[in-house]
């Protein structure tokens, strides 16, 4: 059910760490197509520029096999259905900027999500354009991305849409654009991704601060919701990170594959890492109770809930 819009009379800018952010956004738009060259030609071996360590069947028995054609076909299609889960994530994160945009209560949250909305439109732009010009493989929402995405955007309740979107979803996708603009060769590909993360950075601290508030003031009834959820949402997001559709296209199997990354130690240390900055945020919003420990630690990532909450946006 979709969250009805809302008219208010109440035109005061009342959040000043919300102010901040906005006239960030309002300094920091920039042009997909006149500040980006898109004539800029990719490497077709290794388009995104990364090492290949970052790759899940890196140091497996089949990518020990491959020769050099087979690892430009894993590369090729790894980094496909990467850059096809973003565009997918942020369609759907265009969709909730909007929602958050007629339904937050307060000026401040409310002018944030619209400049967000901005934001995700160009980042649709850029990822398409990526997509579509420099890949001649694309993929589809995998399921498991699909059907949180789904609980995001339906969600009746409007922080739950927040903590979908604005902290598991952003908060995954930002460790991801963190590890390529740290380790692409790529100028190209390292301009891009630092210009979309600096976006997000400000969208994830706009959630952040948002629900920290709202969960503070929140009963425990309401909050188990929001705890079944996070720890869902994390378990759904590790999973996703598999990928797990990539195989049958080259001709491998889908099931040998799977488990083949699933037992890896290369790929668990990928996929763990990429929850560098979710854990301690569900920290600082009190959301680290038992039952999201519990997930956390059969994810082995809660060693994260001690780091620093990043505050750069």
């Amino acid at each position: 059910m979709p969250v009805d819009a809302l008219m208010s009379t109440d035109y005061e800018l009342r959040e000043l760490a919300l102010n901040n952010l906005y006239e960030k956004a309002k300094a920091a738009q920039w042009d997909v197509a006149k500040d980006i060259d898109w004539s800029t030609e990719l490497d077709a071996d290794n388009p995104l520029g990364m090492p290949d360590p970052t790759l899940l069947i890196y140091g497996t028995q089949l990518w020990d096999k491959l020769d050099a054609a087979g690892r430009r076909e894993v590369r090729h299609h790894a980094q496909a259905w990467l850059l096809s889960q973003i565009l997918h994530g942020e369609q759907a994160a265009l969709i909730c900027a909007a929602k958050l945009a007629s339904a937050e209560e307060g000026l401040s949250a409310r002018l944030c999500a619209a400049t967000q909305m901005m934001d995700e439109a160009r980042h649709v732009e850029a990822y398409a354009k990526l997509v579509n010009e420099k890949f001649s493989t694309s993929y589809p929402m995998s399921k498991s991305l699909k059907g949180l995405l789904e609980d995001t955007i339906t969600s009746t309740h409007l922080d739950m849409t927040n903590l979908g979107m604005q902290v598991l979803v952003e908060g995954i996708a930002l460790s991801i654009f963190q590890s390529v603009v740290a380790y692409s060769t790529d100028p190209f590909i390292k301009d891009l991704f630092s210009r979309i993360q600096r976006d997000e950075s400000r969208h994830f601290a706009v959630g952040r601060i948002t629900l920290c508030r709202v969960y503070s003031e929140m009963s425990s009834t309401e909050l188990k919701e929001r705890e079944e959820f996070v720890s869902e949402g994390a378990s759904v997001l590790y999973e996703h990170l598999c990928a797990d559709d990539i195989w049958e296209p080259m001709g491998f199997s889908k099931e040998a594959c799977a488990q083949m990354v699933r037992d890896s130690e290369v790929s668990s240390t990928i996929r763990r890492s990429i929850f560098r900055r979710l854990v301690p945020t569900i920290r600082e919003m009190g959301l680290l109770t038992p039952r999201v420990r519990r997930t956390f630690e059969q994810l082995d990532v809660i060693d994260y809930e001690v780091m620093p909450l990043s505050l750069n946006a």
